[in-house]
């Protein structure tokens, strides 16, 4: 790889696409920043500090119950998250991290052991009920496709057939900053239409003014 100071790194990392026609285009996104930003794992997963990613975890997981549970984690980049479960001593019963791009899989390996795998999950889903609590963080954010609602709701939806307790997801609120790339919706009316079309127990959490918020789906235990 061609050496390049940082900071033309850190600028080039700025250039990002308006959509994306398809989920394997996003993985190879990802797959190229990894490259073109070897050494710099926050700037390849586009959080600012690793205070900021450790913040949106420990929003996350407070979400659900992780004690004794199964936990999936599906864009699970280079697996940070199952270094935060480990690092704050949560005792989970198992980890497994998925990812649609080979580079993040492969990172996430080197650094966190062989907890990761390959998978496009929507067309190679889990069966129904597979894992305790399902996470996606820091997934949803750019457009996916001609209808990216559709392609966010078909991916939510899939992701909660996983789940026998709880779905756990960030999104990306509108009005809060100004990427042209960015993927917005707003938090009430997501967590209405999970309510309406997943589980009516659903919680929001939001994080103003950060431009991140917290949905959680719960299964219903009745």
């Amino acid at each position: 790889m061609v050496w390049l100071p940082k900071f033309l790194r850190r600028r080039m990392a700025l250039v990002k696409p308006r959509r994306f026609p398809d989920q394997q285009a996003y993985a190879a996104f990802f797959d190229a920043r990894a490259r073109l930003l070897a050494g710099d794992d926050m700037a390849i997963l586009e959080y600012p500090d690793r205070q900021t990613q450790r913040h949106i975890f420990s929003q996350a997981t407070s979400l659900a119950e992780l004690a004794g549970r199964s936990i999936l984690d599906v864009g699970c980049g280079l697996g940070y998250l199952k270094g935060f479960l480990d690092e704050q001593g949560i005792p989970y019963q198992s980890y497994l991290g998925v990812d649609l791009s080979q580079a993040m899989v492969q990172g996430a390996k080197e650094r966190f052991g062989d907890f990761f795998h390959r998978r496009d999950v929507l067309a190679d889903p889990f069966p129904e009920l597979s894992f305790d609590v399902v996470f996606l963080i820091s997934v949803l954010g750019y457009p996916i496709g001609d209808a990216p609602e559709l392609y966010m709701k078909r991916l939510l939806t899939t992701l909660f057939s996983f789940a026998r307790e709880a779905l756990v997801f960030t999104h990306l609120a509108p009005g809060r900053r100004t990427e042209p790339s960015d993927f917005t919706y707003p938090p009430e009316q997501l967590l209405r239409w999970c309510k309406e079309n997943l589980s009516p127990r659903a919680r929001l959490v939001d994080d103003p003014p950060r431009v991140t918020y917290y949905v959680g789906v719960y299964r219903d235990r009745g």
